[in-house]
């Protein structure tokens, strides 16, 4: 493809995408849900634009999700995270064991092959957090307790996925060892101490957050004053020369931090999570949120485009009654899991929480791909997992925002007559 058509295309997508994101908004419906029908647009399923040998837009689409969830992390401090820590973990374990229980039990009956219900279970184990902390942020909920367990209990997710994989690989293949399963646990224990504890105490050090000044008044008495250039004036960052040198510390950090989350067998967007992670008590300090804002308004609706674009509906026709079954059995195992992991914190929190949880994503997707290239799926069963994970993904926004508004009604105090005195 000619240069001057690649950027044709990615003018069409971007407009395409921000006209239905318009008119989702118009429509009171999450922005995210326009961009996502975008992609199903501009694919194979109607005009074929955007086809799989795009490579360019599967870049704008990675670069789009971490920015995506680099900027969740830095609205997720660490200390409000583990005041739900015990509830995340809670969700994160239900969402992992219904999930693969049920898929495995229905998969076996659907496709009678127990290694490929395996694979169809492990995919429905998945968790794509990027619709979701999307769809929570064009609600402002980004900040709730919701957010918080939903955020946490993903990439506790992520990391018990992983395990899951590997196990499932091993068994697949033959070559399952306890030594393996040890790296694996290892690597991801350690990815997320490392990057937690020490990450945030060397951004610490290194933006001078520790600083403070120590003033004497006219009274005699000493005074501390947490000035913005008392700080800032020992920050090593500042003494870069290069132009915008925080940020551009920054970028360093998140794709370092991406890059090696994928190494080590995680998404890479939960490196760019923990990358926000470590940042969030700093975006005052050098106004992260308004330099952030303009490359997740350009890249981040690509992430969804690509994701609609991979719906073919056309190659679906001979395994969509399997791809229903298995669909429901997503959305509902993962609604009943984690919904009872949150139980303790309300109903409310609950159900949004199981809500938020549904959406597979490009996770699933993965894992489909690792069992097809393995030689361990078929065709026809890759295919019922790629469908799963669109289906999740496209319905999501529209489970959550229902879930919101019904136990928001249920809050809503009852009309003057009703309740027996007048206001």
């Amino acid at each position: 493809m000619q240069p001057e058509e690649t950027l044709l295309l990615i003018f069409v997508a971007f407009l395409v995408a921000k006209l239905g994101g318009e008119v989702m908004e118009r429509m009171r419906l999450p922005a995210v849900t326009g961009e996502l029908m975008a992609g199903i647009i501009l694919g194979p399923t109607l005009l074929n634009l955007i086809t799989n040998e795009d490579s360019f837009f599967d870049v704008l689409a990675q670069l789009g999700a971490t920015f995506l969830l680099f900027t969740v992390g830095m609205e997720t401090k660490l200390s409000e995270l583990k005041k739900v820590g015990l509830v995340a973990a809670s969700v994160a374990a239900m969402g992992v064991v219904v999930p693969f229980v049920m898929g495995y039990y229905v998969s076996v009956l659907l496709f009678a092959s127990s290694i490929e219900a395996m694979f169809v279970a492990t995919a429905l184990v998945a968790t794509s957090v990027g619709i979701t902390a999307r769809v929570l942020e064009d609600m402002g909920m980004i900040h709730s307790t919701e957010a918080k367990i939903i955020l946490g209990a993903a990439v506790i997710d992520d990391i018990l996925g992983m395990i899951v994989l590997t196990l499932v690989s091993g068994v697949a293949v033959g070559e399952l060892t306890y030594l393996s399963v040890g790296i694996v646990i290892g690597e991801a224990i350690c990815f997320v101490a490392i990057v937690t504890i020490l990450g945030t105490r060397v951004v610490k050090y290194a933006s001078g957050k520790r600083d403070v000044r120590f003033d004497r008044t006219t009274n005699g008495q000493w005074a501390i004053h947490y000035s913005t250039r008392a700080f800032r004036r020992d920050s090593w960052l500042d003494k870069l020369k290069q132009r915008q040198a925080p940020f551009v510390i920054i970028l360093i950090v998140i794709f370092g931090l991406s890059a090696l989350a994928s190494f080590i067998g995680l998404a890479a967007i939960i490196g760019a999570f923990f990358a926000g992670l470590i940042f969030s008590d700093t975006k005052e300090t050098y106004e992260l949120e308004n330099k952030f804002e303009p490359l997740n308004v350009l890249l981040v609706p690509f992430f969804f485009v690509v994701m609609g674009a991979r719906v073919d509906f056309a190659n679906f026709t001979n395994v969509l009654p399997f791809a229903i079954v298995v669909t429901v059995v997503a959305i509902l195992s993962k609604l009943i899991g984690c919904s009872l992991g949150a139980i303790t914190r309300g109903e409310k929190t609950a159900l949004i929480v199981g809500a938020g949880m549904v959406p597979r994503g490009e996770v699933g997707i993965v894992v489909a791909m690792i069992g097809l290239n393995m030689d361990i799926i078929a065709q026809s069963t890759y295919s019922v997992i790629v469908l799963v994970s669109i289906v999740t993904t496209l319905y999501a926004p529209f489970l959550i925002k229902t879930v919101v508004k019904a136990e928001s009604k249920k809050k809503r105090p009852l009309p003057w007559p009703i309740r027996g005195s007048r206001p």
